[in-house]
Parts: C-alpha cells; structure tokens; sequence
C-alpha cells in the first residue's frame, strides 16, 4: 500500500491543494510556505480521533473558523493482505481508496472511508433507521430483486450482516458510495483496519533526540526494539513470577492478619448489634494487587570511559542518532512487516555535515527505490543534497500567492508533460539521455532559486555572474539568481522546460554561432567537415528558436526578448570585439598567476569582475530581465 494523493482543505496556510505523492516525495519552497504542513496534516490524518480534537481554530487556514478542515488520502498499491483487512473498502477490483478525516467548526473529528457498496442498499442504510425501518426496507429490496437470492434476515444486525456478506461476493457489483452514507472508519486509528497495514513516522525539525530514543511503544527506538527484540517470552515469565508473589503476599495476609482480624470483627459487631440488630462488619486482609511491569530497556551513550544520556550530547549527534534509529527501523521494519513504513522527515539536512547528508539522501532513496523494502519517503528540505535532478517528477514546488488570501500552490512536473513541451524540438530519447547527463546535476540547485538563469556553458555563466559582480558583489546570488550551464545548445531547452514547469522564472541565452563556418575553416576541417557543422548549426538554432516561439531562421539576429537572448555569435567573440579591455585582462591575469584560463569557471569570473571599461549592452540587458524576474 501506499499514498497516492492528498487532499488538504483549511489547515493550516493550506486553503485548498491536491498534492501527488512517489516512492520518494520532496517539498521545497521558501520558509513558511507550507512544506512541513504537508507532513504534518499527514501527522493529523493518522493520529488517533481526540475526543477533545487535537486541533484547535488557530489550525484552520486563514482564520476560516466555520468551515472544515479536511484531510483526504487516496492509497493506491493495494495487496492481497491489504484488501483482506480493509475488506468492502477495496474489493479485489479495485487498486486504490481513499479515506478522510474532518475536523468540523465545533472541534469535532470523525474519519471516514470511500467504500464500495451495492447501490440498493443505499436506501437501506439511511443514517437515523430504526430496527424495523432497516428490516423492512431490506424486505423490500429482497422481494423485489429475487434473483439476488439475498439472505433472510430478522433484525437489524442480520440485515447488516446479509448486506456485508453479497457485497463481499459479488464485488463486481459495487459502486463507490455516496458520501453522506458513509459510516466512520472505525479501527482506522486504533488496531482496527490499518493496523499493521501502513505506519506513519513522522520525525519533526524541533524533535527531542531523548523523548525518540527512550523505549516507548510511540518512540523511534521503542518501534525499532518492538520489531526486533520478542519481548513476549520474558514478560511471561515475568508475569508468572509476579503472581507467584502476588499468592505468597495474601499468603502473609491471611497467615499474619486473619486471625487478629476476626477477633477485631467479633469484638465490633458485639458493640454494632446494639446500635442495628442484624447487621454486622466484616474485617478481612484486602486483595494483594499487583501489575506484571512490561520489559523495558535503557538506551545510553558511551564515549570512552564516560557512559551518558542522549540528550547530554550535541545536536549533530543526537541527529545522527534519530537518523540512524530511523533507517534501521525502515530496514528491519519492512523485513518483519507485511505493511507499508511512511517516512517523513522535516529538514533532513539538520546539523549533519555536507558528507553525512548526502549520504543519508541515497540511502532514503535506495530504501524507497527497492520495491521488497515496502517503503515511501517524503521530505521537506532547503538542501539541493536531497535533490535528484533526474527526478525531477519527485518534486513538489510550494509557492504562496499575492495578498490578500496569499494562497498556497504546488508546482509539480512530470516526464511527460516536459516531453509534451519538447515535442518537435527534442525527442524522448534525447530526453532521457539529457536528464543522465549534466541537466540533472544541475537542477538540484536551481530548483531552490527566486529564478533561474540558464546558458551554454560554465564560462558562459561565469562572465555574466562577472558582470553582475561588477555592480555588488554577489549580486546574482543575493537576487536569488542561479545560473545553469546547460551543457550545450542542444541542452538548452530541457532545464528551461522543467524549471518553468515546476514556476520557476526562468531567463535562457544561447549564442547564434554566425562565425561557425570560419572558425571551421580556419581549423582546417574538410569542406565536408566544414558543410556538417554549419548545418547542425543551423538545426540547433531553428530547435530553440522554434521552442521559444520565435521565427525560424538559420543564423538569427542578435536580440534580447522577455525570456530568451541570442547572442550574434558566441560571448567570448562578442567580448572581443565590444569589450577589448576583457581580453587584456585576461591575458594579464593568466601572464601574472601561471593559469590557463580556457574553460576555468572561477577565472573566467574574476577576470570579468576585475576589467577595465564597459561590458556589452546585451549583457546588461540579460541581467536586468534576469533579475526582474527574481524579483517579480
């Protein structure tokens, strides 16, 4: 089993949204824009029913107090063992249901599921029936359709029982109930219907390491010594020894007091037979009482010599703690169980090093990815460390809209929607190899950005950030600006296509290449050599022309539009015809530090930062329309 889709409706900055989820689902956006009220209306959703409600009308969305708050869960994936307890909820036709948990104005919460029911017996189940109603309507029903040979039944537990039993063997039969019939889910929360089934883990940003790592049935640890260590046998023998001692105790009782006891009694009732004839004090030794305690165990942490509690350690540790508690739990948790282990983590890169984050992201990956480990994983994380580029599909993308509501909207994307995009310009084949290629390692940081600068290559970014640099230091960084080396012109427009897909801004520049034909002359290549390179040329430019909607030309005209500019022939050349005093600087910092510029990022950079005179219009133009974007 496993989570397919949620619905969330006024919790918390949550108005309205409909979020898909994967084997591994990751929430991004900027701080308080919803990530972890995802995971935490999950929380809710799988929580026991309170009688008091667990939440209160600060949890409502925008202050909306009389209107419900509603969590709906769609699983899909559904196993044999799934479909035997969930029963007349997912018949074995079916591969998904869904179920949903409400929390009305007056704080009251009730879950329910999507069954499938037999449409005449809806008029059958009518909340408010009494006995006779129910019956007599089933009556009717029955007579009225004797080729369903439906069972007799004399009460109205018979007739719920009857209904049960043709819907669990004419399946086929069954239609989604409508809402209003539903009945509550009863056992969803408690070891009824889901128990064993799915198991939801939720490991907050604010969790205490000491709470997690003590041994309680709820705790992290507590889970992973549940699945791993039999306790059964020991606290039998326990149990055993306790009665055993709880038999010598009344022994002692009775040995030590029964005696004296019906001396004091006799001695009383002498004294109350004058007072109320009839009626006399019994005196006896109380009922020894005692629990068998359950086993338990201690969790400690030992550094040298010195033996301590976890919470006396540092963050970093104690995280490392709860990280490595949670994967063993996945492992032996999906090795002993028949269900579905849900891993959601806020910030999963809190207080770990670089190394040991990214270490953890392919191990949540490679746990969610093997389909016997029967595990799903979500996070919501400000790390391009949890961020697989090639699976970009796996991201959703929080945004929150203009005042007043300031409404909350996930971006997702999927492979086939970009595919849709790319139709005519790059074909499916060609996607798939890009997205294994340098595009994927370069989204998972862009993906993060107030908007996204993509361009040919590194040195091609790193002249542009050097003329941002020239007007603050850092500037592209600090407009939320990232700059994507595509890796080429014919990688151009799939980083585009998935960044724009998943509302990005994004600003691309590719380079028109009109001296292609010389500088292949001049290389001495074959005119046939020569022939080739011009005409691929000249498909790479129709390509992206075609995708940002512009006229289809061979070699088009320099130019800076909304969204895309093209540069005459490439931005080194354009520097050394516009801009000598790049080229001399250039040539002073290789002369004076002993590098080699050629295709060095860091150089290019600083050598652009550093140089006399006046960059090129265009390029100043292409941040400024950059920029804007970031800032819109």
């Amino acid at each position: 089993m496993r989570i397919k889709q949620v619905h969330i409706e006024n919790f918390r900055s949550l108005k309205d949204v409909t979020i898909d989820f994967d084997n591994v689902t990751t929430f991004i956006g900027p701080n308080g824009v919803g990530k972890s009220t995802v995971l935490r209306a999950l929380e809710w959703f799988f929580s026991p029913i309170a009688k008091s409600g667990s939440l209160d009308d600060k949890d409502v969305s925008n202050g909306c107090i009389g209107e419900n708050v509603r969590v709906e869960v769609r699983f899909s994936q559904l196993t044999a063992d799934d479909r035997n307890e969930l029963g007349s909820y997912a018949p074995t036709d079916v591969d998904s249901f869904a179920a949903w948990k409400t929390r009305t104005p007056d704080g009251k919460e009730y879950l329910s599921a999507n069954a499938k029911s037999f449409e005449l017996f809806a008029k059958v189940r009518e909340p408010g029936l009494s006995a006779t109603d129910k019956r007599a309507r089933y009556k009717e029903v029955r007579d009225g359709n004797p080729d369903l040979s439906l069972a007799t039944a004399t009460s109205g537990t018979a007739v719920d029982e009857a209904m049960r039993t043709f819907e669990a063997n004419n399946p086929e039969l069954l239609t989604d109930a409508d809402e209003e019939l539903q009945t509550n889910f009863f056992g969803f929360n408690s070891n009824g219907k889901m128990s064993g089934l799915f198991d939801y883990v939720l490991i907050t940003a604010d969790l205490r390491a000491s709470e997690e790592s003590s041994d309680m049935k709820s705790s992290i640890i507590g889970r992973i010594l549940e699945r791993a260590v039999d306790r059964s046998s020991a606290d039998e023998e326990i149990t055993k020894i306790v009665e055993q001692s709880r038999i010598l105790q009344q022994g002692v009782y009775a040995a030590r007091f029964q005696e004296p006891l019906k001396s004091l009694a006799e001695r009383l009732n002498a004294v109350v037979e004058t007072y109320s004839p009839g009626r006399s004090v019994q005196v006896t030794p109380a009922e020894v009482e005692l629990k068998a305690p359950r086993t338990t165990f201690n969790v400690t942490i030992a550094d040298g010599d010195i033996e301590t509690t976890i919470d006396r350690q540092g963050h970093g540790f104690q995280r490392t703690v709860l990280i490595s508690s949670l994967q063993m739990l996945a492992e032996d948790g999906a090795a002993s169980a028949k269900g579905t282990i849900f891993l959601a983590i806020e910030e999963p890169e809190l207080f770990q090093h670089p190394v040991q984050a990214q270490a953890f992201a392919k191990i949540l990956r490679s746990l969610a990815e093997n389909t016997g480990k029967n595990i799903q994983v979500s996070y919501a994380t400000h790390s391009p460390y949890f961020i697989d580029g090639s699976k970009f599909d796996q991201i959703r993308r929080l945004t929150r809209g203009p005042q007043p509501d300031r409404r909350v909207t996930v971006h997702a994307c999927s492979l086939s929607k970009i595919e849709e995009r790319l139709s005519g310009v790059v074909t499916p084949e060609q996607v798939r190899k890009q997205l294994e290629g340098v595009v994927s390692s370069r989204l998972s940081s862009a993906v993060f950005a107030n908007a996204a600068l993509i361009v040919e290559g590194t040195t091609d970014g790193a002249i542009l950030e050097g003329v941002a640099d020239r007007q603050a230091t850092g500037r592209m960084e600090a407009s939320g600006v990232a700059v994507v080396p595509a890796g080429g012109k014919t990688s151009l427009a799939l980083p585009h296509a998935i960044l724009t897909c998943m509302g990005i801004p994004t600003y691309s520049v590719f380079d028109a290449d009109a001296g292609v034909e010389d500088r292949a002359v001049q290389d001495g290549k074959s005119p046939t050599d020569v022939r080739n390179d011009v005409n691929n040329n000249h498909k790479m430019n129709r390509n992206n022309l075609k995708y940002f909607g512009l006229p289809e030309v061979d070699i088009p005209d320099q130019q800076v539009t909304d969204h895309v500019a093209i540069v005459g022939d490439h931005i080194e050349a354009l520097l050394d015809q516009e801009w000598l005093e790049w080229r001399e600087a250039y040539n002073v910092h290789e002369s004076s530090t002993g590098e080699v510029l050629a295709k060095n990022q860091a150089g290019y950079r600083v050598v652009t930062r550093a140089a006399a005179g006046s960059p090129p219009e265009i390029l100043s133009s292409i941040l400024v329309k950059t920029i804007d974007l970031a800032a819109n």
